[in-house]
């Protein structure tokens, strides 16, 4: 009797309580487990970049959600569960949410939205109603659907919620304005979350992230406040020294005193064995600190330091190198030196960091001005040289001989040093006495494990000794590997300097040799004299645009011109540099502007510097003549896609009448050459392309008429090949599908299974098996083979193109496809030319599916 009352068909008290106890124990909580773990393993993965404001939840990974599919779909099949075998349970809507959930991770957006919107609709409980809307937000915002995503925000702003779902709201709302870009809304939202929070990690990070958004609008005694209670929220380790290296950086300094006692702190910091990790961030908050109090001979060493301490985060010794190099760059102005920290900090820097693009730009910049000064130092020091009587480049010869002898000899030395270190350190042994801790205990009196401090210096004492080590069984058998790194470059320097010394030719004769190697080098013929001098020449010119339009130094540039002009007077760039000379002296020294001046004038008068100089807003106005003649060039290129030749050759004649010099006459006469193609046939058509490419060298669309003009040839070559191709009109034979679309990794591993899948669905009596082949160097081809006869093809092609067709997935590419004979499909194949046999495939098929 009491099974009979508990069964699910007893729709009594006892009926609802199975219903609910089943639901929530066989599927709901299972469900929820399985998410969490997920959920979890998301949080977990996300690398928090304390140089940045923290996230405010954590990103979702798609790797981790593809990884975790079997689980997620599980999480789907539990909660379905609870939804279709016990409908009357109060976990139906709860279950729902967790499917809404699962599908927002595997973005199925507008699954998950329409999952949401139901519990809103159809729940009878307002908090579970509440809590569905709160995931909405989340959905939206991942969906892109911003507007709609604020909309529910302001929505939810104006119910009673709980107090659960006010924390929920409120951190779903910061992450929304966090995403958006809008701290103050951030800091609205977490300072309310803050407020109804119990203490602990997650309300330390809240406050840490407050802490942040405060200190970059540089209301540091409120970031102080923030700071300081991350600490009474019992935060990890990572979160606590942050915290207190950025109240250090916000502390209000009123005199001499405050600084000491902030200098004081790092060092405190740097002792504590705790922190040996972070030695490099620390390193790095320090020389911050100098360079605030403009100490930059200060901040320099600890920015150096900061590098040397930074073994396994490439991030912060990224920020080190760009530090260095912009102050080496912007404030010591020794370029040679900041190209190089530039360099060091573009190889490994992240490419998500804010500042990545900028750091690329100027290590370019800085990479091509050194390029150019090492040309104009290396050339002219080649040209004095081929100017020395043989007595001077004699005894040139042998002082640079004696420096490279006494280099190998001092190179020598350090590296036998190094080789009685390494055999000193080898006695030592695989045993040696290693530092160890004696107790399981904490210096607080816990078990040793639990106090994460202890557990951190621990790590970095074992790291000390043995090395930055991966979890493995004889770990200590490994010990040589650190030095394997090391080793290499030593034992090149070594056959570098052995390479010197086992030279089997007797000393004159190598003598002999490299005095030849030496003289060789030098340009004593004109020609080459001749060659490296236009080197020279542009190289002058482009570092002298470096300092102007890059560096921005214009004393720097005005010296470089002025030395182009002077070394070579009769520079294809005169003109130019003329009226850059003219610019600059302007507003400084009119005389020599005049002077400037007036020689474009007279030497370059047909140039656009000539009528800058006598019309100042030539170019705005020639920018408003290109603006109207664009104008005229849309209208005409409207008429020339209907159709309407004349009338678009009226508008092109008129434009370039009325504006005879402007940016977009170009454009005007390439259209003009392309209605000549439709009106007056292939040949006037070539001729047009022709002059078009003679008349406009330096046109952005020079290279697009080459294509054109190019195109017209194989057109011609491609008809008389397609003529040639004869194709059988015998269709009582096996026949093929055939998939011809450009080529593409995914979806050559994609389409077969696709295709092979559609043809087992619909013909399964036909047995298909779909191939993949390489069609040519642009098109992949897939072979979906054999249909007993035209008919079945034909039955098949109308199925596959109708609305049922597995390629409507992918219909932004670009695909064909058809049926063919086996005897026309080895013609096909040899000719590859598809557009030849889709017109023998339209006549000769029924095509209307």
């Amino acid at each position: 009797m009491l099974l009979a009352a508990c069964s699910p068909e007893n729709s009594g008290f006892l009926g609802y309580q199975y219903h609910n106890i089943t639901a929530k124990y066989n599927a709901y909580f299972i469900a929820n487990e399985k998410l969490e773990e997920v959920l979890l393993e998301l949080e977990e993965a996300h690398e928090d970049n304390f140089n940045r404001v923290l996230k405010v939840k954590a990103p979702i990974d798609t790797n981790i959600v593809n990884a975790n599919q079997e689980k997620i779909e599980d999480v789907i099949k539990k909660a379905s569960i609870a939804i279709q075998r016990h409908k009357v349970s109060k976990w139906v809507d709860d279950s729902y949410i967790l499917v809404g959930i699962s599908r927002m991770l595997n973005q199925e957006f507008e699954e998950s939205i329409e999952t949401f919107k139901y519990v809103n609709v159809n729940s009878d409980h307002e908090p579970t109603r509440h809590l569905a809307l709160i995931h909405l937000i989340k959905t939206f915002t991942e969906y892109g659907e911003l507007n709609n995503a604020l909309a529910v925000i302001d929505y939810l702003n104006r119910q009673k919620l709980t107090k659960a779902n006010k924390r929920r709201l409120y951190l779903q709302a910061a992450d929304y304005y966090q995403i958006t870009n809008n701290p103050n809304n951030v800091i609205k939202y977490l300072s309310a979350a803050a407020d109804i929070m119990n203490k602990g990690q997650e309300k330390a990070k809240i406050h840490f992230i407050l802490g942040q958004l405060y200190q970059k609008s540089q209301l540091d005694a409120v970031a102080y406040t923030n700071y300081n209670e991350v600490l009474n929220n019992r935060p990890p380790y990572a979160l606590s020294f942050y915290a207190r290296l950025n109240m250090a950086q916000v502390t209000e300094l009123s005199k001499g005193e405050d600084i000491k006692k902030i200098r004081k702190y790092f060092e405190q910091l740097l002792k504590d064995g705790k922190n040996d990790e972070f030695r490099d961030k620390i390193y790095y908050e320090m020389a911050e600190f100098e360079l605030k109090q403009n100490n930059i001979s200060k901040a320099i060493p600890f920015y150096k330091s900061s590098i040397e301490e930074s073994e396994n985060n490439p991030r912060q010794k990224s920020f080190s190198y760009h530090k260095l190099g912009l102050l080496y760059f912007d404030e010591l102005k020794e370029y040679r030196l900041a190209k190089n920290y530039y360099d060091s900090a573009f190889k490994i820097m992240p490419e998500d960091e804010d500042i990545y693009q900028e750091v690329k730009t100027r290590q370019a910049v800085l990479s091509d001005f050194i390029e150019q000064i090492d040309i104009i130092q290396s050339n002219d020091s080649l040209i004095n040289l081929s100017k020395m009587d043989s007595t001077s480049l004699n005894k040139l010869f042998i002082k640079l001989r004696d420096e490279k002898i006494a280099k190998v000899e001092a190179e020598k030395k350090q590296l036998a040093k190094v080789e009685r270190n390494k055999k000193a350190n080898s006695k030592i042994g695989a045993f040696e006495q290693v530092p160890t801790l004696k107790t399981n205990t904490a210096p607080g009196g816990g078990f040793y494990f639990y106090d994460e401090g202890t557990v951190a210096q621990g790590k970095n004492i074992f790291k000390r000794t043995w090395g930055d080590r991966s979890l493995q069984d004889n770990w200590r058998t490994e010990r040589g590997k650190i030095f394997e790194e090391n080793d290499v470059l030593e034992e090149k320097k070594v056959a570098e300097i052995k390479k010197e010394e086992i030279n089997e030719l007797p000393l004159e004769n190598r003598i002999a040799q490299e005095r030849t190697a030496f003289y060789n080098s030098i340009p004593f013929e004109k020609e080459k004299q001749t060659a490296l001098l236009s080197e020279m020449e542009e190289a002058y010119y482009k570092l002298g645009n470096i300092y102007n339009f890059d560096l921005k130094e214009k004393e720097d540039a005005i010296e470089t011109y002025e030395t182009l002009l002077g070394r070579f007077p009769d520079t294809e760039y005169r003109a130019e540099i003329l009226y850059l000379l003219y610019i600059y002296h302007n507003e400084r020294d009119s005389e020599k502007a005049k002077n400037y001046a007036k020689e474009i004038l007279k030497r370059y008068p047909n140039t656009i510097f000539a009528k800058l100089i006598e019309n100042p807003n030539y170019q705005e106005e020639s920018n408003l003549a290109s603006a109207k003649v664009k104008v005229i060039y849309e209208k005409a290129y409207r008429l020339y896609q209907r159709d309407s030749f004349n009338l678009a050759l009226k508008e092109i004649n008129q434009g370039l009448e009325e504006y005879p010099e402007n940016d977009f006459e170009d454009n005007l006469k390439l259209l003009e050459a392309l209605i000549s193609g439709e009106m007056d046939g292939k040949n006037t058509y070539r001729y047009k392309l022709q002059s078009f490419l003679e008349d406009y060298p330096e046109s952005e669309l020079h290279e697009f008429g080459k294509k054109l003009l190019a195109a017209i040839d194989q057109f011609e070559k491609k008809q008389q090949l397609k003529d040639k191709i004869k194709y059988i009109p015998f269709f009582e034979q096996a026949h093929y599908f055939v998939v011809v679309y450009e080529q593409n990794k995914a979806l050559s591993g994609i389409l077969p299974d696709e295709i092979e899948n559609f043809a087992a669905k619909f013909f399964p009596e036909e047995n298909l098996n779909a191939g993949n082949l390489v069609f040519n160097d642009e098109y992949s081809m897939i072979l979906l083979s054999e249909f007993g006869d035209k008919k079945t093809a034909e039955s098949f092609y109308k199925k596959f193109n109708s609305d049922l067709s597995p390629l409507k997935n992918f219909s932004s590419l670009n695909f064909s496809n058809f049926i063919i004979s086996k005897d026309n499909f080895q013609i096909f194949y040899q000719a590859k030319m598809v557009d030849s046999y889709m017109e023998f495939f339209n006549k000769n098929y029924q095509l209307t599916p």
